[in-house]
């Protein structure tokens, strides 16, 4: 046993004493050895940086990695987040483009270009690269064969290239010849040193000096094997890839602004995803790496370096990675072949004819630029769409959402959507030249006039039209807080999420569409129902007059279609509080709070007054509720889920995909909430709105659109519609104005709807006397000519009712028959069906 430590002990003094006696030697001859003269200053010189080159690259460099790992993995793991764009695109499945920084980030997104500094934090400029799924081989061979060919080897194996730092001297009398000055070489920079240089900003210079040259260089060291350890952890290299694919730069439009990532510089350049490049065109991405391909054209100087460019990346670099890396023969000849072809002249961004046809429409000034900008081309074509899909992921996976959603496709086409958006404008526009005089002189509902110059706010502007899925066809929001997902002081500032009970805005009068619903499934009231009014006029009971001081009977149907409170607050108080909470609480909605030493606001009075609250969203879903209900889809195997602006998430791991979404408490089943046999009485009370006359004179609170009532539509089967204003103390002083319903066209085609306008919070009335039928029911009108004209196109035939089997002439009428139902329903019936 003596003789195994006898061993080890020789061993370690020969580990020992090698390295001092080749120090000894080296200061014997060479560096004290007089007989060399002024050569020694040289050779030391030399000795010295081969010293300093291989101390760097096997002794700092892996105990730099391992120890910064742990200190700083965090901190790089939360760059990288902050970097992650997400995709969008349209109902096509159309790349429309990428969220702008300001949107998609937490708290520290930096557009400016330079570091701020946040407490202890340095937020760094952003660049936004849509994260790859798979990192395409061929890129990263090529990359790795220009950039970084010895990484994970014995010259490189911590980060930092021995050859690298090796042929500075060389580089540096070589520059210096060049400029006839003293001028700091290069070294080979490792892809971990470039990730350096993108979190950080600090890219080469041209115009740098020596010093500052030198300090970037020693923090790319003092960086790059934290960045390699981090990446590397376990002998997996995968997030080394990935970051490979995501975070250089590859392309530059003209003016410089960049697109990092292949995942985004392939939709652009190329017009397709980077699982379907070619091996040629992931070599001409790869070998793009320090030669950015210039996407737009310029002056006749940028033209020049942008056709040089292009030819030296397709045709030298890009084909020198077809020579070496490609074994087979056939192979490599194709993608020869494809790299000659595309030498020929660089590409104009690739947009889908349709969206370039948009983006000249709606934003000549910066249409070409938009072409080769992910994030201009989403701000113009769909500006609400993107403001409403971040809520909507937020409440959804909370702040992290980026960590998870790389890509939405959304429910709308953003070229019609927008065009919808320029018709609300012109109609808000009107709405504001008509009732100038009403509207607070701190407000306006014209988008021109608003914004920190003019000192004008604009209210919550909302209007929103989903299908009988829940998802949203037509989306307009004036706001970037996005209001339609809820008031914003009812979302977390910590997760991200909405939590509806903390929200604050009251959904006035449509909340009655609840209390037809509950009169409705009692079972016990028809649309001449007396219900007890002690504020009747002394006059006819059947029209909309409501200030009076008798106690008389209103019918049912008076009282919804004029909204009439005092009938409907006593018809509620006789059906109970018990059940009138228990139907706010099915549908999700919010009781008002009761502040401290307060009797608490009764259910029925809650309702009837709407003071219960909730998101537009959530009042969306309500009208969607009643819709599916009205059309005979209310099945339990149909819930009516909240509506979505997102028909599918692209996830930045294919796990996520696994994981099966679980029925949400929202989601609200019609038929246990609105019994079959209830159907009708709501579909005649909450029509009334719409359809109401007496003695020919349309009397409801929508009658200005009473030619929306399905019965005087031969295209429509079915509209339904309640309105609201919310107001404060003061009567007059207008909040918030609401219209929610839905509709049904002759072809089948269904649609729920929500219109809002308002503030949502009853300390900032924003005009006086203004009611919905004045202010949104103009928006209403427009939304309902617009989703008339998207029903010719999409007509949903499988939404109708089946077709009764015709019977004999010859065969008498069913025993019971009720000639009231033919009277009503057949003869507009048979106008609809097939």
């Amino acid at each position: 046993m003596f003789w195994v430590y006898h061993l080890l002990a020789r061993a370690l003094e020969l580990a020992l004493a090698i390295p001092l006696r080749l120090c000894q030697f080296v200061l014997a001859a060479i560096i004290f050895n007089t007989r060399l003269g002024p050569l020694r200053y040289l050779l030391t010189a030399v000795i010295g940086f081969v010293a300093f080159a291989f101390a760097l690259v096997y002794v700092m460099a892996p105990i730099r990695g391992m120890v910064g790992h742990y200190w700083m993995g965090e901190k790089l793991r939360y760059d990288a987040e902050r970097w992650l764009a997400t995709a969008i695109y349209d109902a096509r499945g159309n790349f429309v483009g990428t969220f702008d920084p300001r949107l998609d980030s937490k708290r520290d997104v930096n557009w400016t270009g330079k570091p701020i500094d946040i407490g202890d934090y340095t937020a760094f400029p952003d660049h936004k690269s849509i994260p790859v799924r798979d990192v395409p081989e061929a890129y990263w061979a090529c990359l790795k064969y220009h950039e970084d060919r010895y990484i994970g080897g014995w010259l490189n194996p911590f980060g930092i290239d021995l050859t690298g730092v090796l042929k500075i001297p060389y580089s540096t009398l070589q520059r210096s010849l060049a400029a006839r000055r003293p001028r700091l070489g290069v070294g080979g920079s490792t892809l971990p040193m470039q990730f350096a240089r993108v979190i950080y900003n600090s890219p080469p210079d041209a115009s740098e000096g020596g010093f500052t040259k030198l300090g970037r260089k020693l923090k790319e060291w003092w960086l790059a094997p934290v960045i390699y350890a981090e990446l590397t952890r376990g002998g997996d290299d995968t997030p080394l890839k990935e970051w490979a694919a995501n975070h250089i730069w590859l392309a530059q439009r003209t003016g410089g602004a960049p697109l990092h990532g292949v995942e985004v510089t392939a939709r652009v350049v190329f017009g397709k995803e980077a699982k379907d490049l070619t091996t040629a065109e992931q070599y001409v991405l790869a070998s793009a790496v320090n030669k950015p391909i210039i996407l737009l054209q310029g002056d006749e100087k940028l033209n020049k370096v942008r056709e040089d460019r292009w030819r030296y990346i397709t045709g030298v670099r890009a084909k020198k990675c077809a020579d070496v890396l490609i074994s087979d023969a056939a192979e490599r000849q194709q993608a020869t072949f494809e790299l000659l072809t595309m030498a020929g002249g660089p590409p104009d961004p690739q947009v889908k004819p349709k969206l370039q046809q948009a983006l000249e429409q709606f934003s000549p000034l910066f249409a070409k630029r938009a072409e080769a900008n992910p994030v201009l081309r989403a701000n113009i074509l769909a500006p609400d769409g993107r403001l409403g899909v971040r809520e909507e992921m937020k409440q959804e996976y909370g702040f992290g959402w980026r960590e998870v959603v790389r890509g939405v496709t959304l429910t709308f086409d953003v070229t019609e959507n927008r065009a919808y958006r320029d018709k609300v404008r012109t109609a808000l526009t009107r709405i504001n030249a008509r009732y100038a005089g009403k509207i607070d002189p701190g407000f306006t509902l014209d988008l021109d006039q608003a914004g920190a110059q003019s000192g004008k706010r604009m209210p919550h502007v909302v209007i929103a039209a989903a299908n009988p899925k829940g998802e949203l066809v037509r989306y307009f929001e004036s706001s970037e807080n996005a209001p339609y997902f809820g008031s914003a002081i009812a979302r977390d500032t910590i997760s991200g999420h909405y939590e509806a009970a903390r929200e604050v805005r009251a959904i006035a009068s449509t909340a009655k569409m609840l209390a037809a619903v509950a009169v409705a499934n009692e079972g016990r009231d028809g649309a001449d129902t007396p219900y007890v009014d002690v504020e009747a006029p002394a006059g006819s009971l059947d029209t909309c007059e409501h200030h009076g001081k008798e106690r008389r009977g209103r019918r049912a149907l008076v009282s919804f279609a004029c909204s009439l409170n005092k009938p409907l607050e006593w018809r509620m108080a006789q059906l109970g509080q018990g059940p009138v909470k228990t139907i706010i609480n099915r549908f999700g909605l919010t009781l008002p709070p009761t502040p401290h030493g307060i009797e608490p606001t009764p259910p029925s009075t809650a309702l009837v007054l709407g003071l219960v609250t909730a998101s537009p969203r959530k009042v969306h879903q309500v009208a969607g509720v009643v819709l599916a209900s009205l059309v005979g889809q209310g099945l339990a195997a149909k819930p009516v889920k909240l509506p979505t602006l997102v028909r599918k998430y692209d996830f930045t791991k294919r796990e996520y995909e696994d994981v099966t979404t679980p029925d949400s408490a929202e989601d609200l089943i019609p038929d246990k909430l609105i019994h079959r046999d209830a159907r009708g009485l709501v579909k005649s009370l909450l029509e009334a709105p719409l359809c109401y006359q007496h003695q020919g004179v349309a009397y409801g609170t929508l009658k200005a659109l009473s030619n929306w009532c399905a019965a005087r539509r031969p295209d429509l089967r079915l509209h339904f519609a309640k309105t609201g204003t919310m107001v404060t103390e003061d009567p007059n002083a207008t909040v918030d104005a609401w219209i929610a319903g839905g509709l049904q066209f002759a072809n089948g085609a269904a649609y729920s709807y929500v219109v809002l306008v308002g503030t949502g919070n009853t300390r900032e009335p924003w005009a006086r006397d203004l009611h919905a039928a004045q202010v949104a029911m103009p928006l209403l009108e427009t939304l309902l000519t617009e989703l008339s004209d998207m029903a010719r196109k999409e007509p949903q035939p499988a939404l109708l009712p089946p077709q009764p089997v015709a019977a004999s002439r010859f065969e008498p009428a069913a025993a019971g028959a009720s000639t009231s139902i033919a009277k009503a329903g057949p003869a507009r019936d048979a106008v609809f069906t097939k």
